[in-house]
């Protein structure tokens, strides 16, 4: 944080906004001027010429209404100009003035305003036609199809930038994110070239869908009650401000193929070979089925698909039944203009037949099982088409090129999606291996890539609901090491809270247009523009705390607890709220009082309601740090008497709800114990009549049973998770980022034997050091994170359904920062 502007900032006089902070000023040297409006009153008319575009007249009729905001003054539209008044010349009026050389490097969604013959030029390039209507789209709801979106309208962001220039600003949708100084006299200097450097920008995606993110459960921890309702926040106004921050006119396509192009329905009953073989012998069908990838038939059917697409046919007739009309029905995520993504199935299921097993080398680096398989698929489909660009992410197990892999088809556009959230890069050196695998990645590509980047804030869940996230230095920094290598950049970006993201969201969006843009400078103009010259640096100096924290937490990969514990104590909440009341108190009467009142009621706020959340187990730490599991090295092959000498020698751990953490009705305790061979569990549950009732078999979670976590070497992001239920069935997952990679992906090798008796039920389960990629030699010196939880499909009080062995953890299991320790010894 600038101390400079912390401490003279209040200087400034209300209603002023500093454009040349936060924007590059227009080239200004030996520049003509030209006025807007003077003293309250219009100096200059708005010219569109005769049958403009129907974004040029949309641009026309933006600039009009928030010159008014801005000097009270309107400002006529016209076709033509009239002589004697300067004028306003937008889109191909424009042209006429500056001749057959004003779109001389001008890309897409770039601009050019220049003064010129004493009038003022704004211009870029613009698509005509009723699907343009702006106002027509959103007036039918069309808010979020991206191939309805897919138009040029360079000219619009140009008066968009235009009027940044002159000092309106748009923080987020809707009457409350805007900003319009209160100037009588607007004049522009200068000239202003610019294109964007990432084509894609995206910011959001499913957070601010139509459908049920518009209505997400108001009861879940990671929102604050009426935020929406409170800033006004509707999907027509989202997409106004995507328009007015000069958002994306173009998206790539990257998500998931087999879903989208209805592999299953296609050929699922004539074509069964065409879907990955399980190890039990079955082919993986389904709605989400994965598929061969080195059946020649997968790779032909692909081929056809993208050559349709290509030749301007319909999905439908290639009997993918999807309905999307502005694309000839083409789902946009998998097929846009010239790019087409055959990017696999979420959770990648490797099929078991020969082929697929000659194409997946043994290796113990995870991202790497499956590129051969994966890329030699993509490469293939790519050589096979030429006149497409085939899209696909290096993303989960074939994020990382193989051994000896060849520089891809220059038609392959390769989607990074590794070390995809920039605050983690703080941790030791994992921003050099982001730089490094990017400059691997970027040397096997023929073209420009694109990046996929993985929930920039916290406040995903359970775990981190409420945790800020503010290092625009960061995001700053990642941004511009993409930039040297592609430009398309797709951000997920959860908007559970509106103000938690709020200038996250904005800082990405003008730096995925212009990486060269001060981040710093962007957010001095936020602070002050948006919460006002008082209330601003009191609010800058909360952020900057935050920042610092927010450093340290990353840097240190915190757990979830240790975050409230170390960092945002009540302390430190307290004194938070103490600067935001003066804020308050500054801002009392003014334009940004409600500003001010939400950054308390709904940034604060969800960071208060994120904490309390741990404030009952955080006294209980303190007393008693999180329990430790204890598992002593035993002789392989006891017998019966000596291993059960072996389980009454381990110390018991019990477990606790995951309401408050407190003991549960029915008890719960767990051993541990370990040999050369294997890692051992033994679960003691209390359970009346156990011996009698039903033992079913089902998902976890759902049915009576227990679950072994295991996040080793210790990472807070990823884990392996065992489940047994009482018929003694195991069930294997695997997670990285809360993303589960697919079934069977690993396998557990587990074994488990369940023990009913008249007041509960035992179950032991065996682990082989083999499965877990550690050689037992190694593990006591391997950081151990574990977690034992409980399901009771009946229990004697709600809140004991579900139990754990950590006492910090509320609500999902799931949670690898609130995992216990595991601790190996002789």
């Amino acid at each position: 944080m600038n101390k400079q502007f912390l401490t003279t900032i209040a200087l400034l006089p209300a209603m002023i906004v500093l454009p040349a902070i936060a924007l590059p000023p227009a080239t200004a040297a030996g520049a003509e001027a030209f006025t807007l409006t003077e003293d309250g009153q219009p100096r200059a008319r708005i010219v569109v010429g005769r049958q403009p575009p129907e974004t040029v007249g949309f641009a026309a009729r933006e600039l009009r209404d928030f010159v008014r905001k801005m000097s009270g003054v309107e400002l006529p539209i016209a076709a033509a100009a009239e002589p004697g008044t300067p004028s306003i010349l937008l889109g191909p009026a424009a042209c006429e003035q500056l001749g057959a050389a004003a779109l001389d490097g001008i890309e897409r969604d770039g601009y050019l305003i220049q003064v010129a013959g004493g009038n003022l030029c704004v211009v870029g390039i613009d698509d005509a036609g009723p699907h343009t209507d702006v106002e027509a789209l959103l007036a039918r709801g069309v808010t979020h199809d991206v191939s309805a979106w897919n138009f040029h309208r360079g000219t619009l962001y140009g008066v968009y930038r235009l009027l940044e220039e002159l000092g309106m600003r748009w923080f987020l949708p809707g009457e409350f994110g805007q900003r319009a100084p209160q100037r009588e006299t607007l004049q522009f200097t200068g000239r202003i070239q610019e294109n964007p450097h990432f084509i894609t920008r995206t910011v959001g995606y499913w957070s601010l869908w139509v459908g049920v993110n518009f209505r997400k459960d108001w009861e879940a921890v990671t929102i604050m009650p009426g935020e929406r309702d409170a800033i006004g926040f509707t999907p027509a106004e989202n997409r106004l401000w995507e328009l007015r921050m000069r958002g994306e006119s173009f998206r790539i396509p990257l998500n998931h193929n087999p879903t989208r192009t209805q592999w299953f329905q296609r050929f699922g009953e004539e074509h069964p070979e065409y879907f990955a073989l399980l190890p039990d012998g079955r082919r993986d069908q389904g709605s989400h089925a994965h598929l061969c990838y080195a059946h020649p038939g997968v790779a032909d059917e692909t081929v056809k698909d993208v050559k349709a697409f290509a030749a301007g046919q319909d999905a439908h007739q290639r009997g993918i039944m999807t309905e999307f009309p502005h694309n000839r029905n083409w789902n946009f995520d998998i097929a846009l203009d010239r790019y087409y993504s055959v990017l696999p199935n979420d959770g990648f299921r490797q099929c078991t037949c020969a082929e697929c097993r000659a194409l997946v080398p043994e290796t113990r680096e995870r991202n790497q099982q499956h590129s051969r398989l994966v890329w030699d698929f993509v490469a293939r489909v790519a050589r096979e088409t030429p006149e497409v660009n085939i899209c696909n992410l290096a993303y989960g197990s074939y994020s990382i090129p193989y051994a000896g892999m060849e520089k891809l088809p220059p038609n392959v556009v390769v989607g990074f999606c590794a070390y995809s959230a920039p605050a983690r890069l703080y941790y030791r050196d994992s921003f050099q291996q982001f730089e490094q695998l990017l400059e691997r990645w970027a040397g096997l590509t023929g073209g420009r890539m694109a990046f996929w980047q993985h929930y920039l804030s916290s406040n995903r869940g359970e775990e981190t609901a409420g945790m800020p996230e503010h290092v625009p230095e960061m995001y700053a920094r990642a941004i511009r090491a993409m930039a040297r290598y592609g430009n398309h950049a797709f951000c997920e970006m959860p908007a559970d809270s509106i103000m938690l993201n709020l200038f996250n969201r904005y800082l990405l969006l003008k730096l995925f247009y212009d990486p060269s843009l001060d981040e710093q400078g962007l957010f001095e103009d936020f602070v002050v523009t948006f919460y006002g010259p008082d209330a601003g640096p009191v609010i800058a100096r909360v952020y900057a705390d935050i920042e610092q924290k927010t450093i340290r937490r990353f840097a240190n990969n915190y757990a979830a607890f240790s975050v409230w514990e170390r960092l945002f104590s009540d302390e430190t909440m307290r004194g938070y709220h103490e600067q935001t009341d003066r804020a308050l108190a500054e801002a009392a009467g003014t334009p940004y009082e409600g500003a001010v009142s939400a950054f308390k009621h709904y940034y604060l706020g969800l960071m208060d309601r994120g904490r309390m959340r741990y404030a009952d187990p955080l006294a209980q730490l303190l007393a008693s740090f999180n329990p430790e599991l204890v598992s002593r090295r035993v002789d392989a092959e006891l017998d019966d008497d000596a291993r059960q000498a072996a389980w009454r020698a381990a110390a018991p751990v019990a477990l606790g709800n995951t309401v408050n953490g407190r003991a549960t009705a029915h008890r719960t305790e767990v051993r541990s114990c370990h040999d050369a061979n294997h890692l051992y569990f033994r679960v003691r549950a209390d359970l009346p009549g156990a011996a009698d009732g039903p033992a079913r078999s089902g998902k976890p979670g759902e049915v009576e049973g227990i679950e072994i976590y295991l996040d080793a070497p210790r990472s807070h992001r990823g884990y392996r998770r065992i489940a047994v239920d009482l018929t003694g069935a195991v069930h294997d997952y695997r997670y990285f980022d809360d993303v589960l990679l697919g079934d069977p992906d690993w396998r557990s090798g587990a074994s488990a034997q369940v023990e009913r008796t008249e007041d509960g039920y035992v179950v032991e389960v065996a682990v082989p050091w083999k499965s877990l990629g550690i050689a037992a030699e190694d593990a006591p010196q391997v950081e151990w994170g574990v977690l034992i939880g409980r399901t009771q499909a009946e229990p004697p009080q709600p809140q004991d359904r579900r139990s754990s062995t950590s006492i910090i953890l509320r609500g999902e299991l799931e949670q690898p920062g609130c995992f216990n320790a595991l601790k190996l010894t002789k």
